[in-house]
C-alpha cells in the first residue's frame, strides 16, 4: 500500500511539472505572438513615418523651387522700375511700396494720383505673372497689406492708436484693392482674382525701422504649401488615433 501511494504521489507531481511547463510553453507562445504583431507594427509605422516625411521633403522642395522662381521672374520684370517707384522685392517675394509721401495723404485713404500711376503699370504686369501656369494653381492668397506705423493723431493709449491703424490701414488695402480690380488690364483674370485677391490692414503689428518706413503698402503672393503640410499632419494624426484606439481595444 505505501509503495503505492508513493507511486501515485510521484505520477501527481509528474502530471503538475507537466502542466506548469505548459503553462510557460503557453506564455511563451504567447509572448512571440505579441512580439511578433508589434514589431509588424513597427515596421508599418517605420514606412509610413517615412513616406510622410518624403512628402514633407517633396513639399518643402517644391515650395522653394517655386519661391525661387517667382522672386527671378519678379526682378526680371520690375527691376528697372524699382528705384523710380521707391519699391523693393524681398526674397520672400514681398514687393513693397515704401515712400508714404506717394501713397497717401497722411490720416487719409484715398489713393493718391502718383500711385495710381503706378499701380496701372505695375498691377497688370505683377498679375501676368503670378497668373502664369507654373504659379497659378499654386497661389492660395494674392494679399494687399496696409501697414501704418505707431502714431495716430492726438492718441494716448496703445489701445487707441492700434484700433486707429488697423481702421485706416484696412481702408487704404481695400482702397488698393478696388482699384487695381478696376483695371481692365486684368479683365481676362478677375474670376480667378475673386477667389485669392484679398486686403488686410495691419496696423503697427509689422512695424519696420522707422515710422517712415513702416508707412507702406505690400504685395504679396501666398502659396499652398501650409495647406498640403497641414493635410499631411492631419492624416499623421488620424494614424495616431488609428493606432492609440487599437491599443486601447487590446488592453
Amino acid at each position: 500500500m505505501a509503495n503505492s501511494y508513493k507511486g501515485n504521489e510521484w505520477i501527481s507531481i509528474s502530471d503538475m511539472m507537466a502542466g506548469v511547463m505548459m503553462i510557460f510553453l503557453l506564455i511563451a507562445v504567447s509572448y512571440m505572438v505579441v512580439i511578433s504583431k508589434t514589431e509588424k507594427k513597427l515596421a508599418i509605422q517605420n514606412a509610413e513615418l517615412l513616406e510622410l516625411n518624403k512628402q514633407m521633403s517633396d513639399i518643402a522642395k517644391t515650395h522653394k523651387d517655386l519661391q525661387t522662381d517667382l522672386y527671378q521672374d519678379l526682378v526680371s520684370e520690375f527691376s528697372k522700375n524699382l528705384e523710380r517707384w521707391n519699391a523693393e522685392i524681398d526674397m520672400d517675394n514681398t514687393v513693397r511700396f515704401k515712400e508714404p509721401e506717394i501713397l497717401f495723404d497722411q490720416g487719409q485713404k484715398e489713393v493718391k494720383i502718383r500711385f495710381k500711376e503706378i499701380l496701372d503699370d505695375f498691377f497688370p504686369r505683377y498679375i501676368k505673372i503670378l497668373s502664369q501656369e507654373k504659379y497659378k494653381q499654386d497661389i492660395e492668397e494674392i494679399r494687399i497689406e496696409g501697414h501704418t506705423s505707431t502714431e495716430w493723431q492726438n492718441a494716448n493709449t496703445l489701445e487707441s492708436r492700434y484700433l486707429g491703424n488697423a481702421e485706416l490701414s484696412q481702408a487704404r488695402a481695400l482702397e488698393v484693392l478696388k482699384y487695381c480690380f478696376s483695371n481692365k488690364q486684368i479683365d481676362a483674370q478677375k474670376q480667378w482674382l475673386i477667389s485669392v485677391l484679398r486686403a488686410n490692414g495691419l496696423s503697427f503689428a509689422k512695424p519696420l525701422e522707422t515710422p517712415e518706413l513702416s508707412r507702406r503698402v505690400e504685395f504679396k503672393a501666398l502659396t499652398k504649401s501650409n495647406q498640403k503640410i497641414l493635410k499631411i499632419l492631419n492624416v499623421n494624426q488620424e494614424l495616431q488615433n488609428v493606432e492609440t484606439s487599437e491599443i486601447l481595444e487590446e488592453n
